[in-house]
């Protein structure tokens, strides 16, 4: 029993993000929760490692059940946090001088909320409907409102780049990001413009509602705490978590889509990465080829395909690399390589930060 709490806990990292916001707003120091995730995020992989070759263990029922309810609880953990280092902020700072400190405060609310959104993402696939239903309501909080919406028609087109489903092998995230946008739009607003779209993914749908007046009733809550700063504030983070989840996307299906092997797209391919810190704090998000085969399967007993691509870094510095293009494809393309050489023998970074010198010598060896 005991062995098992310990790796039990690392879930718990999902609450590090909102206690990190209020911390900065204790400390007065904004940019703390950003700082940490681009800076010491990374380095994490160094201390935990990699998840073991054993895969997910068969849990205790007693922790298999607190696990379930784990996002359940972040769901009022993050709200309170970020309300409350809200008002401590407003009432800790004189009016102005808060615009100096929005840069700080704005990019870790996103980063927060952002990381917020890979719990959603974990409720919003459950049968239970209530659970589901949190997930909306929490998607709506961090900005997001549609993901419970746009998010299932993901998995029922795997690799459709048509309807940017995947992003094609030669466009960038910013093209991809604005034509993904543009179709989400269209599918949620337009008149019946899209070839795939159920009552239950269109703005019409009660979750969806609730999701959409969670993200007003949130903006309408930081412009009474904080004025037209905290409807700034929200509004620039919401742009940023919605540009963020297409962003996060693309890195989990770059080069994967129809356009590229459309042999093996039948139940979406995804990139996965196995550090067990990245798996603890987005719920197993990275582990998104497993993901895609079973999209049901609970965060707590996911591990790594055992022939899934594998990204040559974690998403914080992914994130980052994609923005520019040619870096993104340097870094890239030799992994794809790989892996459509290799696909049984996916590779690890172990304790390393990137599987970047792994990558090289093996490449140069006949598949």
């Amino acid at each position: 029993m005991e062995r098992q709490w310990l790796p039990a806990a690392g879930y718990l990292m999902i609450f590090l993000m909102p206690a990190l916001f209020l911390l900065g707003a204790l400390l007065q120091e904004p940019w703390l929760a950003f700082g940490v995730a681009i800076l010491v995020f990374p380095l994490a992989r160094v201390v935990f490692g990699a998840i073991p070759a054993t895969g997910a263990p068969l849990w205790r029922e007693r922790i298999a059940t607190l696990l379930h309810r784990l996002p359940l609880a972040f769901a009022c953990v993050l709200p309170a946090c970020v309300l409350a280092a809200l008002v401590l902020t407003a009432r800790s700072q004189p009016a102005d001088s808060l615009g100096t400190m929005g840069l700080g405060l704005g990019l870790s609310l996103w980063m927060t909320l952002l990381f917020g959104t890979c719990v959603a993402h974990e409720l919003v696939h459950r049968r239970d409907k209530r659970h589901a239903l949190v997930g909306n309501l929490l998607a709506g909080f961090c900005g997001y409102p549609v993901l419970g919406s746009e998010h299932l028609a993901h998995h029922a087109r795997p690799g459709d780049t048509h309807l940017a489903e995947y992003p094609r092998k030669d466009e960038s995230v910013w093209t991809f990001a604005g034509r993904r946008m543009k179709r989400i739009a269209v599918e949620l607003l337009g008149p019946g413009a899209s070839t795939w779209r159920p009552a239950a993914q269109s703005l019409t749908a009660p979750r969806t509602r609730a999701a959409l007046l969670a993200t007003a009733l949130t903006w309408i809550g930081f412009t009474i705490v904080a004025g037209a700063l905290g409807m700034a504030l929200y509004l620039a983070a919401m742009l940023g978590v919605v540009f963020g989840v297409q962003l996060i996307t693309y890195i989990q299906h770059w080069g994967l889509g129809d356009d590229s092997i459309p042999g093996r797209v039948a139940c979406g391919r995804g990139w996965e990465d196995d550090c067990r810190f990245q798996a603890w704090v987005t719920l197993g998000l990275s582990l998104h080829d497993q993901h895609h085969r079973d999209s049901r399967r609970p965060f707590y007993r996911i591990d790594p395909s055992p022939d899934s691509p594998r990204l040559p870094a974690g998403y914080v510095l992914l994130m980052f690399a994609s923005l520019v293009p040619p870096l993104w494809r340097r870094v890239m393309a030799p992994a794809l390589e790989y892996w459509l050489s290799n696909p049984a023998s996916p590779l690890s970074a172990g304790h390393g930060l990137t599987c970047f010198g792994l990558r090289e010598p093996r490449l140069k060896t006949p598949a």
